[in-house]
Parts: structure tokens; sequence; C-alpha cells
């Protein structure tokens, strides 16, 4: 009888232990409880973190918790990367950055974390990248641009927001393409690029929509688009495969957290993001930055960055591109 009893104890404590361990913790079912930061890889005023802080003020509203954000600038994003994969994978710290440290970058260059790392959290936008010149430049059109840079080896520069980024790959494939001898120049963000360029430091930026309002204002001259598609806002201006360049930097902007987070609070982080993209008020900045609503879940994002990773890497062999994991 008491072995019985012994049995029934034993079998009882086991199914016990399956249940509470099973069932989530009060720290997963109460998130949030204490304010949020958001490392946001790009300088104050940029376009990520421009969008980045309009979409913590509306979360901020369906989480009822503050959302600090603090700005870690450099190497296309990869800087707040490293920070955040030393972060303790409880929700409380995030990172915002397009997808290129996240992938194409780790097939060009050695970084200090890997994709497994990071647990993707959700997309909340994408864009197009292009190429700007001064107004006053003497290029009028992208093909007069790549002329004189074969025509001048070295003599041309161009500027992106960091080595290994996908702007840099980009030039790295037309100048392959066309035979071209020009220069890198790697700035901390996207703003540093435009300054350069109106400063007369460099002939060229290579970024995304962040020239907008210089094209506009007559400031700088856009010659091309790195993607498949024009821009509506600019119908005239081609886009690389048109020019005989068949590559496409579609760049897409997401909210990443450390791996280990618990799926419960990635889930609540991912719904609560979601909702404050679909708000007519973020899409009407998403309008004003020329930034396209596009939306992927968690388990969607995750698959899709391990995707664009393995793509990038073939793109990489096959163009014969020398990078800091083949040397």
């Amino acid at each position: 009888m008491q072995f019985k009893l012994n049995a029934l104890g034993a079998v009882f404590g086991l199914a016990l232990g399956a249940i509470l361990g099973a069932a989530p913790s009060a720290a997963t079912q109460d998130f949030p409880t204490k304010p949020i930061t958001i490392l946001v890889g790009y300088n104050p005023g940029d376009n990520m973190d421009v969008m980045t802080r309009h979409l913590a003020e509306l979360v901020e509203k369906k989480l009822g918790q503050p959302i600090n954000i603090v700005n870690k600038p450099g190497v296309a994003g990869a800087v707040s990367l490293g920070v955040l994969a030393q972060a303790a994978p409880d929700g409380y710290t995030l990172a915002s950055v397009v997808d290129t440290p996240l992938s194409r970058m780790l097939t060009m260059r050695k970084m200090d974390y890997t994709q497994e790392d990071f647990a993707p959290v959700m997309q909340f936008s994408s864009g197009v990248t292009g190429v700007v010149v001064k107004a006053d430049s003497p290029w009028q059109t992208f093909e007069e641009f790549i002329a004189d840079a074969k025509a001048n080896p070295r003599n041309i520069t161009y500027a992106t927001s960091g080595a290994g980024s996908t702007m840099h790959v980009a030039m790295q494939y037309v100048g392959k393409e066309a035979g071209l001898d020009w220069t890198h120049v790697p700035y901390p963000g996207a703003r540093d690029t435009l300054a350069a360029v109106l400063g007369g430091h460099v002939n060229a930026a290579v970024g995304s929509t962040q020239w907008v309002e210089d094209v506009r204002a007559g400031n700088m001259r856009l010659l091309a688009v790195i993607s498949d598609t024009r821009m509506p806002a600019f119908p005239d201006v081609p886009t690389l495969p048109e020019l005989g360049y068949d590559f496409d930097a579609h760049a897409v902007s997401v909210i990443v957290a450390p791996a280990g987070t618990p799926e419960p609070i990635i889930a609540k982080l991912d719904d609560a993001f979601h909702g404050a993209m679909e708000t007519p008020e973020f899409k009407e900045t998403l309008t004003k930055l020329i930034a396209a609503k596009e939306y992927r879940g968690h388990t969607e994002l995750t698959a899709y960055l391990k995707k664009v990773k393995e793509n990038f890497a073939g793109i990489i062999a096959d163009l014969g591109i020398p990078t800091e994991l083949n040397k």
C-alpha cells in the first residue's frame, strides 16, 4: 500500500511539475512591468530614428509603459546589434535596424554576433535606396557618372552608412560590371553621407530616402534607384536593372530582441508594434518619408532574414567579391 501511495505521489509530482513548467511565469504574463529600451542603430534625425520614435510613442499607449530611445549608430546598424546581443533576453531591450546587419552584412564581415543571437519581433516598413550627387555636379545621369568614373580611375568617391552594407555591395557590383576603380568612404549614418556630398567631401552618396528633401529642394540630384521598380515620387529616375545592373537593394525595417526572449513576450511585442504601425498617424509618417508600410510577423521575419542571408551569400560568391570571411 505504501508503495502504491509513493508511486502515485511521484506521478502526481511529475505531472504538477510539467504543468508548472509549461505555464508562463508571472514576469511573462505581466510583461511589461517597467520601461522598455529600443536601441536605434542610426543617428538622431535619420529616417529609421524618426520612424522608430513615432512607432514607440504609439506602442507606449498599447503596453502602458514608457519606451526609451537610445541611439547607437555605426556600421549600418551593427553597433546597436552588438550591444543588444549582450542584453538580457527579457523583452526590455530591443533594437530597431534595417535588415542589412542582420543578414547581408554577415556574409561580408566578421561581426561580434551571429544571426542566431537574435529573436526577430516584427517588420514595420520597407524602402529603396538611391544614388545622389550634388545638384551643381557635372553629372545629369547615372550613365554620365559611370563614364566619368571609368575615364578617371580612383577619382570618384561615394559614401554609404557602412562597409559591407547593401549600398556598398551594390556599388561594388556596379563597379565590377562596369570595370570601375572608385573609392568607397563609409560614414556612421545617412545624414553624414549627405553632408559629405553637400560639403564637397565625396562625389556621391548611396542610401535610403533620407535624401528626398534635398532632392526636392534642388540641393541634390537623384541619378538612380537601387530597386526593381521606379519610385512613384520620382518616376523619371531609372532603376539599376533598367540601366543594365541586375541588383535590387530592397531594405526592410525591423524590431529585434535578444535570442532566448520568451515566445509569449515576442508575440506580445509583435502584436503591439503591428497595431501601432496600422494607425493613420504612423501611415502618415511613412508617407512623409516615402517609406512603404510592410509587415512581417516574428515567425515569417525569422525565415525571411535567413533566406536573405543565404541568397546574398550566393550573390557575393557568384560575383567573386572579396570579403573578410574568405581572406
